[in-house]
């Protein structure tokens, strides 16, 4: 699961793992934690959102909250760049 931005930045370095053993891929299909890639990419916890997260909405500072939608220049931004790394590596693999 990729849940961190540095896992989302060397995707291709993930998906490119084998096994020792077998050279089997060690990585099918990527998974995204898209809540834990917005805390980590924003810098803000979930647990105290409540407490500020509006004041932002009414400020203009967010134009929707990042943990009901996901924020597209960042976050989405992170899962397309990561995806397109791990299916250079493998196209096939599954999302």
């Amino acid at each position: 699961m990729i849940e961190v931005p540095r896992a989302a930045l060397v995707s291709d370095k993930i998906a490119a793992l084998t096994d020792e053993e077998d050279g089997k891929p060690l990585c099918s299909f990527f998974s995204y934690g898209t809540n834990d890639l917005t805390q980590m990419t924003m810098g803000i916890s979930r647990d105290d959102s409540n407490g500020f997260i509006p004041k932002y909405l009414d400020l203009g500072i967010f134009e929707d909250d990042p943990f009901q939608t996901i924020d597209e220049e960042g976050v989405g931004f992170m899962v397309k760049h990561s995806a397109t790394l791990g299916k250079s590596v493998h196209p096939d693999m599954s999302l």
